[in-house]
C-alpha cells in the first residue's frame, strides 16, 4: 500500500492529526485529567462511581487520575456522609482555573492544527466527528 492510499483514509488522517496534536500540546495536563475535570466542573459532589460511568473510565485508572488531581490540587475526595464506605469527589477553585487555562491553550494548539481549514471547514469536520464519535458512545471503554 503507498502511502496515497493510506492518505485517501480517513482513520489514518484522524491518527496523524492526533500525534500532530500530541506533539502540538506536550506540556500540561493530559486527556484523562482533563475528561474528569469537566465533568466535575458540571456536578457538585459526585461518587468515585458516578464519574467511572459517566466518562467510561475503569475504577482504578479513576483512582490514578484522581490522585493526580489532588496531589495538583485541583480535586478535592471526602467520605460520603451518607455512605461512609464511598468518596464523593468535587473540583477546587484551582481545578475550575486549570481547566480555565487548558482549555484556552487547548483551542490555541487548535488554531495552529487546523490552520489551513476556513472557520465553515473547521466546523463541518467537528461536526462529522462528533457523530461518529457519538455513534460508538455506547461501545467505548476509553
Amino acid at each position: 500500500m503507498s502511502i496515497d492510499q493510506l492518505l485517501r483514509l480517513p482513520s489514518y488522517l484522524m491518527l496523524g492529526l492526533v500525534r500532530e496534536a500530541r506533539r502540538i500540546g506536550r506540556a500540561g495536563l493530559r486527556g484523562p485529567h482533563l475528561t474528569v475535570l469537566a465533568y466535575l466542573s458540571e456536578q457538585e459532589a459526585v461518587a468515585q462511581k458516578r464519574i467511572s460511568d459517566r466518562v467510561r473510565m475503569d475504577p482504578s485508572d479513576l483512582v490514578s487520575v484522581l490522585d493526580d488531581l489532588e496531589g495538583f490540587g485541583f480535586a478535592q475526595r471526602r467520605r460520603d456522609e451518607r455512605d461512609r464506605r464511598r468518596f464523593t469527589v468535587s473540583i477546587t477553585d484551582g481545578g475550575r482555573l486549570a481547566l480555565r487555562e487548558r482549555l484556552e491553550t487547548a483551542r490555541a494548539h487548535e488554531e495552529e492544527l487546523l490552520a489551513p481549514l476556513t472557520p465553515h471547514e473547521r466546523d463541518t469536520l467537528a461536526t462529522l466527528l462528533r457523530k461518529a464519535y457519538l455513534h460508538h458512545a455506547d461501545k467505548r471503554v476509553d
